[in-house]
């Protein structure tokens, strides 16, 4: 007897689902397509429970008659393609006749359909992969399809569904990616009766780019354009200062379709090349137009994989594309002030403190009263007594030190009693004549002696390290210290990131921060660890969202729980270019010496000192 059996249809539809349905985004995803191709100019999306109960996908494009439907959930049943050749020229978003007939394999669904002109509509249903028939019914012109229940009969895969919020993250990222591509289409988003998207049809992206991250946004796009025979490339780019700290605002669409490609990835960080600090990323939202039978999107089910028949002139007129309006750009802010390149400079470095250092010092050499008022003083103020103004006390006050007893999880008699305040800057002779064996070089590094050579201390990573170790200690013990905001903070976020942080909220209740959902798109914090009290909520929120979406194979409660800790540690730690007193250098080395864990390399893999022997030195030196 042969060994080798045909599968049947309800077998290959679920393998099939396997690749094409992750979870309920793919499902919207592949149906919006569907209403795109089908000429829609308004696609409603409804969802119950994240899309786990209900998804209800309703166009007014060109509808399906009896006979269309009759084959809609076959497998390989498409109206986009006619014969071999055509898989060569894609015009189309979908193509395979692979969509519907999954997720008809894995849930209860159906299709209503009533083609322009007609009389009549009609119904087709699905359970588990067993389609009904075709009953005639009354219905709108348009197409309306219904996914109940997803996954009923795939338990594995239903497992691993995550919570409501994440899963509306998700979905709200795909209606954020077909909002950009087409924005001649009205597309709603309604989840539980609630409105999350309302988007009206506008005349170009960038009122949509707006629209969905900002005016302020939109404010610092720059328009890049660029035309070859077979190749047409238009589009916004954020200039340098205007960056993230990962790669999701980078928006890449290809005949109006989503894509990853890493030939036009490397072509946006050749042309940001040099222009942006370590591990930041540049905002663009690029529109790709190429001859279909340039390039074959046959390459994955999601059809998010493409192959270009020529990837070095893609490569090339990208980075042409974003060089020259780069380019341009910096022509045209020759003539911006030295203060708003200053405020500039603070956006991309996120170090405002180092930039008013910068101003303070300006004060020495006797510039204008227009710096002055913009380090925090009115003209005539009085000058402040550290280079650190608007830290602390106000006006007239000595800096506020870097970290004190309530920074730390553990006791207060960990830091050494402050030492009497001075007004004098400290340097390293200074620190060397009242025989201290450390002092700090460009407000970044410590040095200290040693018996038997010298350590080299990233202030910032071995701080970070010590904090990362309390706040997990206090954690554990069930000692989260964090104070009540008098008047709570307002974050306004997109709508994917407002599920992300909701879907955070348990894990982000453990270590102090109380948030809340505050109307549409907008989370209120309530309560905030001490140990971040130096940080608004809204660089919080952002710091930890970008180290969430660095990897998006974290999974389970220990996983993220150390990001968020790591984000944590991070934003509470002393800052590279943030000057130190002596007594706080002391506390920070008594920290090391007291910590009973390992500090050697921060939370992200970074060293935290550098050790140079005696016997190194001299080496060195010639001395040996």
């Amino acid at each position: 007897m042969s060994q080798i059996k045909i599968l049947p249809p309800s077998v290959t539809n679920k393998i099939a689902a396997g690749e094409v349905v992750e979870r309920p985004a793919s499902v919207v995803k592949e149906l919006i397509e569907n209403a795109i191709d089908a000429r829609a100019t308004k696609i409603d999306t409804y969802l119950e429970d994240g899309g786990r109960k209900l998804i209800r996908v309703v166009d007014d494009g060109i509808g399906m008659d009896t006979e269309d439907l009759a084959l809609a959930f076959q497998s390989h049943a498409t109206s986009k393609l006619h014969n071999a050749d055509d898989l060569f020229a894609i015009h189309t978003l979908g193509f395979r006749g692979e969509a519907l007939p999954s997720i008809g394999s894995v849930s209860h669904a159906s299709i209503i359909s009533r083609m322009k002109g007609a009389l009549n509509g009609a119904e087709i249903k699905i359970d588990g992969g067993v389609p009904g028939d075709v009953k005639e019914r009354g219905a709108p012109e348009g197409t309306q399809v219904e996914v109940r229940d997803l996954f009923f009969n795939t338990p594995v895969r239903k497992k691993f569904m995550r919570v409501v919020p994440t899963e509306m993250a998700y979905i709200s990222e795909v209606l954020t990616k077909f909002s950009l591509a087409y924005p001649e289409i009205h597309f709603t988003l309604i989840h539980n009766n609630r409105t999350v998207f309302n988007l009206p049809p506008v005349k170009d992206t960038a009122e949509r780019i707006a629209t969905l991250f900002g005016e302020e946004m939109r404010k610092q796009l720059i328009p890049v354009f660029l035309r070859e025979e077979q190749f047409a490339l238009s589009g916004y780019i954020a200039p340098p200062f205007f960056n993230k700290a990962n790669a999701r605002m980078q928006f890449i669409f290809l005949n109006g379709r989503y894509i990853k490609d890493n030939a036009i990835f490397r072509a946006i960080n050749e042309a940001y090349h040099g222009k942006l600090m370590h591990k930041r990323y540049p905002i663009v939202f690029l529109f790709l137009q190429i001859e279909p039978s340039e390039v074959d999107v046959n390459v994955h089910p999601t059809k998010i994989e493409v192959r270009f028949r020529n990837t070095s002139m893609i490569y090339t007129h990208v980075f042409s594309a974003l060089k020259e309006g780069l380019s341009a750009s910096a022509t045209q802010s020759i003539n911006v002030s030295p203060l708003q390149k200053l405020e500039r400079e603070a956006v991309k470095t996120e170090e405002v403190e180092v930039i008013r250092k910068s101003l303070w010092e300006q004060f020495s050499v006797g510039k204008t009263d227009e710096i002055r008022s913009y380090a925090g003083y009115t003209s005539g103020g009085e000058i402040p007594k550290t280079p650190y103004p608007n830290q602390g006390g106000g006006n007239g006050e000595t800096r506020k030190p870097a970290f004190l007893p309530s920074d730390t999880v553990g006791s207060a008699s960990e830091i050494p009693a402050k030492a009497e305040t001075t007004e004098k800057n400290y340097t390293s002779g200074d620190i060397y004549k009242n025989n201290r064996k450390y002092f700090q070089i460009h407000n970044a590094f410590i040095v200290e002696e040693t018996d038997d050579g010298v350590n080299i201390i990233d202030q910032h990573a071995l701080h970070e390290i010590i904090l990362y170790h309390e706040i997990e200690r206090g954690m554990s013990a069930s000692r989260s210290p964090s104070q009540r905001l008098l008047i709570p903070e307002l974050v306004e976020l997109s709508p994917k990131d407002f599920y992300s942080i909701l879907s955070l909220k348990e894990y982000l209740e453990s270590v102090g921060v109380e948030v809340e959902e505050f109307g549409q798109n907008t989370v209120v914090i309530r309560s905030f660890p001490q140990i971040l009290r130096h940080t608004n909520a809204k660089e919080f929120v952002d710091a930890l969202l970008a180290g969430l979406g660095q990897d998006d194979s974290i999974r389970g409660k220990d996983k993220i729980l150390n990001k968020l800790i790591s984000v944590m540690a991070c934003k509470g730690a002393v800052k590279a270019g943030q000057r130190l007193e002596p007594q706080e250098i002391e506390a920070l080395l008594e920290k090391r010496r007291r910590a009973n864990a390992y500090t050697h390399n921060c939370p992200h893999g970074r060293p935290t000192t550098l050790f140079f022997s005696l016997d190194e030195l001299q080496k060195q030196f010639k001395r040996k």
